[in-house]
């Protein structure tokens, strides 16, 4: 019984850390296409986060009947930078966005702008293979600020290795969520928030 306890405390202190992981969010639906570099429609009281210290991420999450949409910023006082490609993204700058469904099926996005190809987003099916989603099917912005960078993703509904969960209003899944933050570009430093393939999901609700 005392393992069961110190179990419990240690996850429930690693919730705490890292914010609202194990929280229910709420994806709004959008009355019109989002457009990369304008202003998204965010509400901080909304953001699903995660930080340690000052360092971390907020995300917010849209949708539409054609697309997904994205918005994350990540606090880092590491410089942005991904010197590798496809599969290896990870293991630099990048973000891993993983949804769950009722059936138990999962699918994780690898997202990051990379020095060989440009902006790159990577479909990984855990204990399938990757596949490396083309152009046509996304679009994505990343761009520095003052507090670290903010990445705007659009992942079209249309092209099927995207789209193997539904979307529409009242549809629940599971979220996860963690950025991977590197200081040289080659080797991942640290990571920030760490729910992604660590079995700790947030429900995630589109909603009108």
């Amino acid at each position: 019984m005392r393992r069961k306890a110190v179990v419990f405390v240690g996850l429930l202190c690693f919730l705490l850390l890292f914010g609202a992981s194990a929280l229910a969010y709420d994806a709004p639906k959008v009355a019109k296409p989002l457009v990369l570099g304008e202003e998204w429609p965010v509400v901080e009281d909304n953001a699903y986060s995660a930080f340690a210290g000052d360092a971390g991420w907020k995300l917010w999450v849209f949708w539409d009947d054609d697309n997904v949409y994205i918005q994350y910023d990540v606090h880092t006082d590491f410089p942005l930078g991904n010197k590798l490609t496809e599969r290896y993204i990870f293991n630099a700058d990048s973000l891993e966005w993983e949804i769950k469904t009722g059936t138990g099926l999962r699918q994780k996005w690898m997202i990051a702008l990379t020095e060989a190809k440009g902006y790159e987003v990577v479909i990984r099916y855990p204990d399938r293979l990757y596949f490396v989603a083309p152009n046509e099917y996304h679009d994505v912005l990343i761009t520095e600020t003052d507090f670290g960078y903010r990445g705007q993703v659009i992942l079209s509904q249309k092209q099927a290795q995207l789209a193997e969960f539904n979307i529409g209003a009242g549809v629940e899944l599971q979220m996860a969520v963690q950025v991977n933050d590197s200081e040289d570009g080659e080797n991942r430093t640290r990571i920030l928030g760490g729910f992604v393939d660590s079995g700790l999901y947030s429900p995630l609700k589109f909603v009108e």
